[in-house]
């Protein structure tokens, strides 16, 4: 089964108040936000999601799909993190 690409909206709609690490990111290069991508892992740990990012070599992106409960990061996009290569 080839693994499906999501849209942004759709990762919301499919998997509410996770934390997602993405790989294969399709990334706009002037806002820098994620249009979409394929979910490799899904959880409501984000520990989960950095074990699974440190084992990982490419280009990823690590998404929370709920909503911050700090204010201080209320403004900022919901990707947490992207690198388009892993500098091992």
């Amino acid at each position: 089964m080839t693994p499906e690409r999501l849209t942004t909206q759709e990762m919301v709609e499919k998997y509410p108040n996770q934390w997602l690490f993405i790989i294969e990111p399709d990334i706009c290069e002037e806002t820098n936000e994620l249009i979409s991508g394929i979910i490799q892992v899904h959880s409501t740990s984000r520990d989960d999601i950095h074990k699974a990012s440190k084992a990982f070599i490419g280009g990823a992106a690590i998404r929370f799909t709920g909503e911050w409960t700090t204010p201080k990061y209320q403004h900022k996009h919901r990707i947490t993190s992207y690198r388009p290569t892993n500098l091992r």
